[in-house]
């Protein structure tokens, strides 16, 4: 018989109760079910793993999106008693097969790891001998936001935890209703036990504040970063995180820069001084903050409106999780856009114009149906399109293609990791036939989002309310903690 879930999180967590969601979702898993957590930024989902780890037959496996993250969570299921470990690819080859001997012998009660080791054969061959008692997919809208973008193993755990003999439990902060259905079909929940709790945070204040340009964004963020606690700024691209940083240093404002350029050590030291509280202002861009908790973040400030309100709503969330009043702002400003217009234009490039470069393709392939890319730079294909394709980037009409299926990775062409030019000699294959079904459907829902991140912007009435109502939540009366209820952002907080 199972020891009490409550007492095991006394034990570990020091916590009498469980807070609102939690308890139905650990029973669900312990009593074999699969389940979905859709709980609020700072409700508590480490604890709905954490503990039914404690207490099931065999690993809990945990799948997470950022080696940052994984780090973070090995720490705080050793707090709570547990032998954690992740495996990812910042580790040595010493250091994974340690991992991978203790999961053999048992010696671990829980393991992280990312979507794409999760999908390596190897992987999955050597944990078929595993016993896994419980398979977890924490910040689950992944599979959702990022598995048709730019992390197709994302949509592949599926296939994982249907041959898994353990209750699956997906977790996250944000999901809209079809997010929701979305996380289900593609991991094959059967008959999953479902939590929703309220998306609404009484204790955040929210505005949307016009500027006529950036430079009038970059004043208003230097006054709003001044005020009392910790402050996140977020921007759009690298260029305008550095050159907000070097403005508030301008004016004797200590800020940290975080973006996903630079050296993993120098990242890791940002989120270091940021949790230990020597650091009161960090400007990211969206690399930064998934899974960080920290409890006394005062102010989140958007130099612009991010590409969808559930991205939105994960990183303005981020403020106030220790319950007391906080401040989510975002700016304005004319060129927002068309900024998020290109965005859209590069990640989901019309059909167009895909058929335009898979004809180019189609036009240099040689035997087998190859072609080289470092061949291809006197097309319709910008010679930094193609580098960073074969870099990894996911974005232009080679990502678009790749996840339509037009397109696939081969290998490195003779040996010859790049030619004269700098570009890799990636050989990829090119079907005979595509269908950009897949890609005009992705767009139409990467433009759906943006004209509801507009509607938001635009919107005269409460705030709160429209959040709510996006994540399918009824909402009532005005919040009066709004700019559209009356709520003046420039006097502070209660």
């Amino acid at each position: 018989m199972h020891e009490d879930p409550r007492a095991v999180l006394r034990r570990t967590l020091g916590f009498d109760a469980f807070r609102p969601g939690q308890e139905p979702l650990v029973r669900a898993v312990l009593g074999g079910r699969d389940a979905l957590g859709i709980l609020p930024t700072g409700g508590g989902k480490s604890a709905c793993y954490q503990v039914p780890a404690h207490i099931v037959d065999g690993l809990t496996l945990v799948v997470t999106p950022l080696v940052s993250l994984m780090e973070d969570q090995v720490g705080r299921a050793r707090g709570a008693g547990l032998r954690a470990a992740h495996l990812s690819a910042t580790q040595s080859s010493a250091e994974r097969a340690k991992t991978r001997a203790d999961v053999t012998a048992g010696a671990l009660d829980v393991l992280f790891v990312s979507p794409e080791r999760l999908a390596q054969q190897e992987t999955r061959t050597w944990l078929s001998d595993v016993r896994i008692g419980l398979f977890v997919v924490d910040e689950a809208h992944c599979i959702s936001e990022w598995g048709h973008d730019f992390r197709p193993a994302y949509r592949g755990l599926g296939r994982v935890s249907t041959v898994v003999s353990a209750p699956t439990l997906a977790l996250t902060a944000s999901a809209t209703p079809a997010v929701r259905d979305d996380i289900v079909g593609s991991l094959g929940l059967t008959d999953p036990h479902v939590e929703i709790r309220s998306f609404d945070r009484p204790n955040l204040h929210w505005a949307v504040i016009r500027a006529p340009d950036e430079r009038a964004a970059l004043r208003g963020t230097a006054a709003l970063v001044r005020g009392p606690g910790v402050s996140l700024v977020y921007g759009p691209t690298r260029r305008r995180v550095a050159s907000t940083r070097d403005y508030l240093a301008s004016l004797g404002i200590v800020a940290d820069a975080y973006h996903a350029g630079l050296p993993g050590p120098e990242r890791t030291e940002v989120q270091e001084r940021f949790m230990a509280g020597e650091t009161r202002v960090v400007v990211a861009t969206n690399a930064f903050g998934m899974g960080i908790d920290k409890a006394d973040v005062r102010t989140v400030v958007h130099l612009s409106l991010p590409s969808s309100l559930e991205a939105y709503y994960q990183e303005a969330g981020r403020a106030g999780r220790d319950g007391e009043p906080s401040r989510c702002l975002a700016y304005a400003t004319p060129g927002d856009r068309r900024v998020l217009d290109r965005f859209i234009d590069e990640t989901h490039p019309p059909a167009p114009r895909l058929r335009e470069v898979w004809r180019h393709l189609r036009r240099h392939v040689g035997e087998r149906d190859t072609v080289d890319l470092a061949r291809l730079s006197d097309g319709p294909i910008p010679h930094r399109a193609l580098e960073g394709w074969a870099q990894g980037d996911p974005a232009g009409a080679l990502g678009a293609l790749e996840r339509c299926g037009g397109v696939r990775r081969i290998g490195i062409a003779g040996g010859t990791r790049r030619d004269s030019g700098g570009l890799e000699q990636l050989r990829i294959g090119v079907r005979t036939r595509v269908d950009l079904s897949t890609a005009h459907r992705l767009r139409k829902r990467a433009l759906a989002r943006l004209r509801a991140v507009d509607a938001y912007r635009r919107s005269r009435n409460c705030r709160r309310n429209a959040v709510l109502r996006y994540f399918g939540e009824m909402a009532s009366h005005p919040c009066g903690r709004c700019d559209r209820c009356g709520w003046n952002y420039l006097t502070g907080l209660p």
